[in-house]
């Protein structure tokens, strides 16, 4: 009897221990982003959420990757005043406090996947920080990009301008008209353009920049890439279907 009631008192003694020192984790996806790096830095304030902490109380890490190399740098201070080339394509930070509401962070922004998880003791504060910082993120979101698209959409457009330039040239060969030439000039150059830009800059699923260019042809030139490449694709459907709305009676 009292071997029982002994073994019902250290269950249940157990159990709250570790109901104590539960955690609560939350994740989530974000869109792909891009954004200057004066503007990451009013994203983080992680210890706020804790409250007052020592100064060697919390653990943070940066990493960013800078023409393949990865760079780790033990304390985030502010983005802004980080020595790192024009722009950046992969960025993660972790941040670590132990038996605090929030206990750890981890934001990983890359060009195939972009995402933030909250874990701590306070389920409260996790969702609330996650929430937040999912919000200020998605401020700087940005329609397309990302390395999926990237490839869905290139293989969609390679077989698209493949296909309308062996058409358009059988076409402009056996009929000498002007508008299939004008859709053979089209076709192989937005197939240049889908081959030669550097797409993986212009639609990166992330990208941070230290500063953005004062010069509008280079700041611009995502953009400029791309109306290009949906004005050529226009064209040819363009000069194949105006001829024939002419010889409608």
């Amino acid at each position: 009897m009292r071997f029982a009631v002994l073994l019902s008192v250290s269950l249940s003694l157990a159990t709250t221990l570790v109901s104590n020192r539960a955690e609560f984790s939350q994740g989530r996806d974000l869109p792909p982003l891009k954004f200057a790096a004066n503007e990451l830095d009013a994203i983080f304030f992680i210890d706020a959420a804790n409250g007052p902490a020592g100064q060697d109380s919390s653990r943070e890490t940066v990493k960013v990757r800078v023409r393949g190399h990865e760079i780790e740098i033990p304390h985030f201070s502010l983005a802004s005043n980080l020595a790192f080339p024009n722009e950046i394509f992969a960025f993660s930070y972790t941040y670590y406090q132990a038996d605090k509401p929030i206990s750890s962070v981890t934001i990983d922004l890359g060009d195939s996947s972009r995402s933030v998880s909250v874990t701590g003791q306070s389920a409260e504060k996790v969702g609330e920080l996650s929430s937040l910082l999912e919000k200020d993120f998605r401020r700087y979101s940005i329609a397309i990009g990302g390395a999926k698209f990237r490839r869905v959409a290139g293989v969609l457009l390679l077989v698209t301008l493949l296909m309308s330039l062996m058409v358009s040239s059988a076409f402009w060969w056996s009929t000498r008209r002007y508008n299939a030439l004008e859709m053979l000039v089209c076709s192989a150059l937005g197939l240049l353009l889908v081959l030669l830009v550097p797409w993986n800059r212009y639609l990166s699923g992330f990208a941070l920049y230290q500063s953005y260019s004062p010069f509008l042809l280079i700041r611009y030139a995502p953009y400029i890439a791309f109306l290009s490449l949906v004005a050529t694709l226009a064209g040819i459907l363009l000069f194949y279907f105006v001829p024939r709305w002419r010889r409608k009676p």
